[in-house]
């Protein structure tokens, strides 16, 4: 059971820590990819391309191909092709971890607000939230596209935060990645990494480090950084 964590703002991560979202990106990816003549990647390899928004994926899908990425064609032609895919399929493969909607619900009782910090489009965060059926859970989503800065930067955390009227002072971020991790590290938070998504730990030294390996595992090492 979670602490009483009024005046405590949580900050989630989505794609690779709150949403298995990996099989639905690697469906769009790999649509693109395929109209280019290109070949599919593996879904194996798109976990670790997955965290910094679809421009920064197809880049990816052609460098793994070999291929020089073409700003122009991406913006023109590969990113709006592969909205069209994705925002049809959002959510036909993709699922919540195991554990997380309880553990959302019971961090709502014990009195924390819950908010969103996502390099994906605001759009596509707000579409794959509702079709999920929990956008309500929180006080803020703030997407790459919306915030003032992106992820590694510290600040789309933090304004992720205000966004919720919460206080930056007492928040923590959990995330899957280099990126997140970077980013909780810029913006001087504790930070908690879920071993089950789509990135690594760099090494960078953080003020606060938990480890989690399931989302029934949440509450405390929240615990753990509250005390």
């Amino acid at each position: 059971m979670a602490k009483d964590l009024s005046g405590w703002t949580i900050v989630i991560d989505l794609d690779g820590t709150l949403v298995e979202t990996a099989p639905d990106l690697h469906a769009a990816l790999n649509f693109v990819l395929e109209s280019e003549d290109l070949r599919a990647v593996d879904l194996a390899d798109i976990r670790m391309m997955i965290g910094d928004g679809a421009k920064a994926l197809i880049r990816k899908g052609l460098t793994h191909n070999a291929t020089e990425p073409d700003e122009n064609r991406i913006d023109t032609k590969l990113w709006p092709m592969f909205l069209k895919y994705y925002e049809a399929n959002i959510t036909r493969h993709s699922h919540l971890y195991e554990g997380a909607l309880d553990t959302l619900h019971r961090l709502k009782a014990s009195g924390a607000k819950l908010a969103i910090c996502t390099n994906k489009a605001q759009h596509l965060a707000e579409q794959v939230l509702s079709e999920m059926d929990i956008a309500d859970q929180f006080d803020s989503i703030l997407g790459g596209d919306r915030a003032q800065s992106k992820k590694p930067d510290g600040a789309h955390i933090t304004e992720t935060v205000e966004l919720a009227s919460g206080n930056p002072q007492q928040a923590i971020m959990i995330g899957d990645s280099h990126t997140d991790e970077r980013a909780a590290c810029d913006a001087k938070l504790p930070f908690i990494m879920v071993s089950f998504g789509y990135g690594a730990l760099s090494g960078a030294p953080l003020p606060h480090l938990e480890l989690v390996d399931h989302w029934s595992e949440m509450e405390a090492a929240i615990n753990r950084i509250v005390s």
